[in-house]
């Protein structure tokens, strides 16, 4: 399945969104929106292949409730990211609901969409996504514009405890892994919706920068209250969160 792409989810169609985590001693520490109850119900899902249709989901049933931290585990093929896109609307189940706040997402219209997308969920891929024509503070200030929440003292005081303020005016090509990622992370939060997706966000990190990229995450959602989504390999990254769900061959393990 090929990752979603950052500009073309945010700006239109159903594709992705973004994050949310204001908090630790800032001076915005809610997020806008509200913190999201997350409900899939019965949900399945399967893709076209030359070979036939394969089977991803076969009846997940999720809730995730507001301000927790939910790790989704599994090997590889066993339906993770599928099930956090269908989550943040940007595919659709073939049957079944899920749910956000009590609304049916599957019922919205790709309008709704966009605005789901841009205010009420984010996304951080392991990928960053950054836009290599803007620099760290235009990245960073892209995705609140766009949901109308910019506030450039937020966005300065983001930058100041992500270690970003000396880097404002470089662009994702003079960045490190582990600083493009705190980009990603910043501009997630400045948008401040209410529940976070994150797939894979330290997969591309070593151990010790990936550690610390976790834990600013933990750190920021749960003392803003946000809900957090995150799909990993690691079983000691899933640790760190407040439950794990194991996804085996499209169904959650028992």
């Amino acid at each position: 399945m090929t990752p979603p792409n950052f500009l073309n989810a945010i700006l239109a169609g159903r594709s992705n969104g973004y994050l949310c985590f204001p908090g630790i001693s800032f001076a915005k520490p809610k997020c806008d929106a509200d913190s999201m109850q997350l409900s899939i119900e019965n949900v399945t899902k399967s893709y076209t292949t030359p070979e036939g249709p394969v089977e991803v989901l076969r009846g997940i049933d999720l809730t995730v409730i507001a301000g927790e931290s939910v790790a989704l585990t599994g090997e590889s093929g066993s339906g993770k990211s599928t099930l956090l896109h269908l989550a943040a609307g940007l595919d659709a189940a073939d049957s079944g609901k899920v749910m956000a706040n009590g609304r049916d997402i599957s019922r919205l219209d790709e309008g709704d969409l966009a605005q789901y997308r841009r205010k009420e969920v984010g996304l951080v891929f392991q990928q960053f996504n950054l836009v290599p024509s803007l620099d760290v503070a235009a990245n960073i200030s892209f995705h609140a514009k766009l949901a109308d929440r910019h506030d450039a003292r937020w966005q300065a005081e983001l930058m100041e405890k992500l270690g970003l303020s000396a880097l404002s005016r470089r662009y994702p090509e003079q960045l490190s892994g582990g600083q493009q990622q705190r980009v990603a992370i910043a501009r997630t939060l400045a948008a401040r919706p209410g529940m976070i997706l994150a797939d894979e966000p330290t997969g591309n990190l070593d151990e010790a920068t990936g550690d610390a990229v976790l834990d600013l995450m933990l750190t920021l959602s749960r003392s803003a209250g946000c809900s957090l989504l995150l799909v990993t390999h690691s079983e000691r990254l899933a640790a760190k969160l407040d439950r794990k769900v194991l996804l085996r061959q499209g169904r959650i393990a028992t």
